[in-house]
C-alpha cells in the first residue's frame, strides 16, 4: 500500500493559524485597553462629573421619571429628557456587550444581573454623595442597555460562530468606538 504525503505543517494552515492566533492577542489587548477607558468614562460621566453635594434627590417610583419627561410642557425639556432617557440606555450597551467578551463563562442572565448591580451601586453613590440624582427609572434604562449589548453580542456570535472572528471584530468595532468616547470625554469636561 503506498504512503500518502502528509501536508507540510509550516504550510498554509499553520500559517492562517498563526495569523489568527496574532489576531486575537492583539485583539484582546485591543478590547481589554478600551474596556478600561469605558469604564473610567463610564466613571467620569455618572460620579465625577459634578461637585460633591451639588445634586441630592430620591425616586423610588418606577417609571415616575420617564413618564414626566415624556408629558413635559416646553419643547426643549423634551429634547433634553429624550436625550436624558437615551442618554442612560446608551451608556450602559457598551459594558453589556463587553461583559460576555471579557467573562466568556457567564451566562446572558449573569452578565444582566452584573449590569443591574453596577447600575444599583452608581445610583447609591450617587445619592449619598450627592453628585446626581438617584433613580430608579435610570437603573431600569441603564439595565435595558446592558440588555441591549448583551442581545448584540449574542447576535454576533451566532453569526460569527468562531471566537477568533468575534475577538477581531469585537476589537475593530471597539476601535471604532474610541473616537466616540473621546468625544463625550471631551463633551463633560467642557461640561465642568
Amino acid at each position: 500500500m503506498p504512503v500518502q504525503p502528509q501536508p507540510d505543517v509550516v504550510g498554509d494552515d499553520a500559517l492562517t493559524w498563526r495569523t489568527m492566533t496574532l489576531l486575537v492577542k492583539i485583539g484582546t489587548v485591543v478590547i481589554w485597553v478600551v474596556s478600561v477607558f469605558y469604564l473610567a468614562l463610564l466613571l467620569k460621566l455618572l460620579l465625577f462629573s459634578r461637585p460633591l453635594g451639588s445634586e441630592r434627590s430620591l425616586n423610588l417610583i418606577p417609571f415616575a421619571t420617564i413618564s414626566g419627561y415624556l408629558f413635559s410642557g416646553p419643547a426643549t425639556a423634551k429634547r433634553f429628557a429624550i436625550g436624558n432617557v437615551i442618554g442612560n440606555v446608551v451608556a450602559f450597551v457598551p459594558l453589556g456587550a463587553l461583559l460576555p467578551l471579557l467573562r466568556r463563562w457567564m451566562g446572558i442572565w449573569t452578565n444582566l444581573l452584573i449590569v443591574l448591580c453596577v447600575s444599583v451601586a452608581v445610583e447609591i453613590v450617587q445619592g449619598v454623595f450627592g453628585v446626581g440624582a438617584s433613580d430608579i427609572d435610570d437603573v431600569i434604562l441603564n439595565t435595558l442597555g446592558g440588555l441591549v449589548g448583551i442581545l448584540c453580542f449574542t447576535l454576533l456570535r451566532a453569526l460569527l460562530r468562531s471566537w477568533s472572528r468575534l475577538i477581531t471584530v469585537m476589537a475593530v468595532l471597539s476601535l471604532l468606538a474610541v473616537p466616540i468616547l473621546c468625544y463625550f470625554l471631551f463633551a463633560i469636561r467642557l461640561r465642568m
